[in-house]
């Protein structure tokens, strides 16, 4: 098993925008979950209660690593973070400016310069106060997940603030970054 993990770390510290891992113990992720259920109720990211569903599943794997990324980490362009009304993704971020004013070309409404909320799904839902919708920060989709030596059912969760400023604390990380939760089973 030492060899297997050795490897997988090694594998993701080659990829761009890892600055740092370390594998969690059973009351670190515990505690973390403790932190992100907190989170989950005063307000994920400042907007509105939520599920950080990205972080529960990486923390329902049997090995999770803490990884500190730089500016190089390679996010998702879109759907870090949705609106969800009924199962219906009505809004969500998306990191591309092209597709963004695409999209508000289209007649949707555009917050930010990063978030979009689709107009014809919010109207068609009858939606009048977005409160009433879920904030959901869904596992991450990248390019690698299904590429880690070793490993099956990788999942990647971006934590909320309190658990990133913990994660950092445990790691002793003083620079910039931020950080991400790497759970998975060992094959």
């Amino acid at each position: 098993m030492k060899t297997k993990m050795a490897e997988l770390m090694e594998f993701l510290k080659s990829l761009r925008g890892f600055e740092d891992l370390k594998l969690l113990t059973e009351s670190e992720r515990k505690e973390i979950l403790r932190i992100e259920g907190q989170a989950e109720k005063a307000s994920l990211m400042g907007l509105m209660p939520g599920i950080n569903q990205g972080v529960r599943e990486a923390l329902s794997r049997t090995f999770v690593l803490a990884g500190i990324t730089n500016d190089e980490f390679e996010w998702p362009i879109k759907g870090t973070v949705r609106f969800v009304y009924k199962g219906e993704v009505i809004g969500e971020e998306i990191r591309d400016k092209e597709e963004l004013e695409k999209l508000k070309s289209e007649g949707n409404r555009v917050i930010g310069d990063i978030f979009v909320l689709y107009s014809e799904k919010i109207a068609k839902l009858g939606i009048t106060d977005l409160r009433i919708a879920t904030l959901v920060i869904p596992p991450l989709e990248l390019s690698w997940l299904n590429k880690v030596p070793h490993a099956k059912r990788v999942v990647v969760g971006s934590p909320s603030t309190p658990s990133d400023l913990y994660i950092k604390k445990l790691m002793n990380w003083k620079g910039d970054g931020g950080s991400v939760l790497i759970g998975f089973e060992l094959d």
